[in-house]
């Protein structure tokens, strides 16, 4: 355990002593380190904040203004709640508020009052309350002669008994521990979750998600990517669901916003919740994700969009109630064609196999450090080995059992009245009562939603995913189902046995399917009920495959730390935390690039752009009213001098990844100047390498996020809100 302990402050040690460069700094570090960087480079680069005003735990810092939005990030910009994140963030509420009556996923929304404002469905604003070290705590748990399967057992059992204790601070509050470098250290997060959050105001999507998804993921870019969202709290100050006697949420700190614009070469900074990025990748973990991880997820997400846009053309009312769904799913399936690309295109894993066998060399010259890390590759490669002889056959069977609602629900009631006949220290953490009760009580809206004939379809799609399986990865239970039958003759059979489980009467009401939640093992079992037979033994199948993935997973947990701490101490490199969803600092330099031979990007797009790309029809398509304020020159304040023009985007080298969506990037006096939107496709394989050449974090420009909101929706109190500074900022305010 000591030694464990003194490997954790060698590291902590390590990407706080950190050597900097003048261009891009590769890394997303944790607000509470930027006063180990070197502060002196960043000033000459035009940082002109201290470290206590980007986190300071005792004060409001630029911490206290950023916050999670979803599954991206928003920044505070007024003190009454008012906050600012992507169109694309917010387009799920806006689905849901959405009829074919009002579609305000087409045509945009704004409030004209607060008591306008529009519920944003299902939407949570989270606030960093607290971050600590805690390894020490977690580790402690850790005892000599464990296995793989007990010390991740315990270090979970350690981390959610924390988690929880933190919870009690008060109403509202959520926290977890997370582990940062592959688990060399664990941080406990606490945050404070609002949860009544309402539309303020969204651009037409002919300007909030212009260029579609042939430009998602590409520069130049023309998209006016930006919502206006409001946190609301109970009138006692507390966390409430929404109520229209809630009062906005009074934020400790706000961003201010800049129109003094930016150069080539200017300091930028951004600060949000990336998601996850796997920069320390042993070669194994490389090639599995190339060559079996990356090209299924492709197939099957490009699968389950052509199934939703066919139910979409069939039904208008669909259509929008997909619409939301289409796109996270082309987002997703866009960024792993991007990501396999560009590990092809970088050849990492073949340079990450000479990094190691050139680690292998170095260990001869040196037992010591030999008899620590010299079995690590080995023991990687056996690990992968047997992770590849059935990771087809829990993709498909998981995939299956999750493919529609009847499916998924039945396969969590089963799992669960099978775990509540172990003693309570043995049940599984994948079915805890509040989850369940969430579960049941959602189930209503679940049901009266369903879409039977999508479920038979992505039912059907597995069944034929589970044909194509190899020997060895075969799924009995399934192939028990169509014994004798292959071909035409199997799909015909595939199709009548989805059409069973989807419109088995037993589960035609939600009533009938909450019940089911409250029966033990044996009442289930005691229906008789021939799809509850099938999910009981696929279940039986799934669950022992699951069981070697966890000793795979637990396996790969414990060897990583190793991993990463001893490639380190070869290479003399410093370390930062891999993104993981919890709030980072990155900065940068407003930066043009150049993508391939005889091709040069500049850093910035103007309005003149949006009106080049026009088709007149989606997703190419101007609204009038920008065509109009183009053609006379209406622009306001907005203009920018040196092209005349309204900027609209520009790019960065700063170092982001998914999550960072709705991140504000600010100049280097703390001053918004955009919101992250996206990053470009020659720089998509830098979750696995940055590459400060080609990696852009594209941004939608303030400036013209205020001109659309003013000019094109007449929407001027709102700006009242905002505290703009810069050039104009006297004649913006007074409006």
């Amino acid at each position: 355990m000591r030694h464990r302990v003194l490997i954790s402050l060698f590291v902590s040690l390590m990407f706080l002593a950190t050597p900097f460069r003048l261009w891009a700094e590769e890394g997303m570090w944790l607000p509470n380190t930027v006063e180990n960087l070197s502060l002196s480079k960043m000033k000459k680069m035009g940082f002109a904040l201290k470290p206590g005003d980007i986190y300071d735990p005792q004060a409001a810092s630029l911490t206290d203004a950023i916050v999670i939005v979803d599954g991206g990030t928003g920044a505070l910009v007024s003190f009454d709640g008012l906050l600012l994140t992507n169109h694309h963030v917010a387009f799920d509420a806006l689905v849901s508020a959405s009829t074919p009556q009002a579609n305000y996923s087409e045509t945009g929304f704004l409030a004209k009052t607060r008591a306008e404002e529009l519920p944003a469905k299902n939407y949570t604003v989270s606030i960093t309350k607290s971050f600590k070290d805690v390894t020490a705590d977690v580790l402690s748990v850790i005892k000599e002669g464990m296995s793989d399967e007990e010390r991740q057992k315990a270090i979970d059992a350690k981390s959610r008994e924390m988690a929880e204790a933190a919870e009690k601070q008060g109403d509202g509050i959520e926290a977890n521990v997370v582990e940062m470098l592959n688990g060399l250290n664990y941080y406990l997060f606490v945050y404070e979750v609002l949860k009544d959050v309402r539309i303020v105001y969204a651009p037409p999507k002919l300007i909030g998600y212009f260029g579609g998804d042939p430009d998602n993921f590409e520069w130049p870019r023309h998209t006016g990517d930006f919502t206006f969202m409001r946190a609301y709290i109970g009138p006692d100050g507390k966390p409430a669901e929404y109520s229209e006697k809630n009062v906005p949420y009074k934020p400790k700190k706000i961003l201010p916003i800049s129109l003094d614009g930016y150069k080539e070469g200017d300091f930028v900074m951004v600060m949000g919740y990336p998601g996850s990025t796997f920069r320390y990748r042993e070669s194994y973990s490389i090639d599995y994700r190339q060559h079996h991880l990356y090209p299924y997820q492709i197939d099957i997400l490009q699968r389950h969009i052509d199934l939703l846009e066919e139910a979409g053309k069939r039904d208008a009312g669909l259509a929008i109630r997909y619409a939301s769904e289409i796109f996270g799913l082309s987002n997703a399936l866009k960024n792993f064609q991007g990501s396999l690309q560009g590990l092809r295109r970088s050849n990492l894993l073949e340079r990450r196999r000479a990094e190691e066998a050139a680690f292998m060399q170095y260990l001869d010259q040196h037992p010591d450090l030999k008899a620590r890390y010299g079995n690590l590759l080995p023991q990687f490669a056996a690990l992968y080995r047997e992770l590849e002889s059935y990771e087809m056959k829990q993709n498909i069977l998981s995939g299956l059992l999750t493919s529609s609602d009847t499916l998924r629900l039945l396969s969590t009631a089963w799992g669960r009245a099978l775990d509540r006949e172990k003693p309570e220290a043995e049940r599984s953490p994948a079915y805890p009562d509040k989850a369940i009760d969430r579960i049941k009580k959602n189930i209503p809206e679940t049901w009266k939603e369903r879409n039977r004939q999508l479920e038979r379809a992505y039912i059907e799609l597995y069944l034929a995913k589970a044909d194509a399986l190899p020997e060895g990865q075969r799924i009995e239970s399934v192939d028990r189902l169509f014994a004798g039958k292959s071909g035409e003759e199997r799909r015909k059979a595939e199709a009548e046995f989805a059409q069973q489980l989807v419109g088995n009467p037993r589960f035609n009401s939600a009533e009938d399917v909450v019940k089911l939640f409250d029966l033990t093992a044996a009442e289930l079992k005691a229906l008789n009920d021939p799809v509850l037979s099938f999910v009981a033994s696929a279940k039986a199948e799934l669950d022992p495959v699951d069981q070697r993935y966890q000793r795979f997973a637990a396996g790969v947990t414990r060897l990583r730390p190793l991993y990463i701490e001893g490639m380190s101490r070869w290479k003399k490199t410093s370390l930062y935390p891999d993104a993981n969803r919890t709030l980072r600092f990155t900065y940068g330099q407003v930066k043009s690039y150049k993508p391939r031979d005889a091709v040069f990007y500049d850093y910035m797009t103007t309005l003149r752009g949006v009106i080049e790309k026009d088709t007149g029809r989606e997703p190419f398509d101007v609204p009038e009213r920008l065509k109009q304020l183009a053609t006379a020159r209406d622009f306001g304040p907005y203009i920018e001098p040196r092209s005349g023009d309204v900027p609209v985007a520009f790019i960065s080298d700063t170092d982001i990844t998914g999550g960072n969506s709705g991140s504000p990037i600010m100049n280097g006096r703390g001053e918004m100047i955009g919101i992250i939107f996206d990053g470009n496709y020659e720089g998509l394989g830098s979750d696995y390498v940055f590459n400060p050449a080609l990696s852009r974090a594209i941004a939608v420009d303030i400036r013209y996020v205020l001109f659309v909101t003013e000019k094109v929706s007449g929407a001027k109190d709102l700006l009242k809100e905002l505290q703009i500074q810069g050039r104009a900022a006297a004649g913006t305010a007074s409006r």
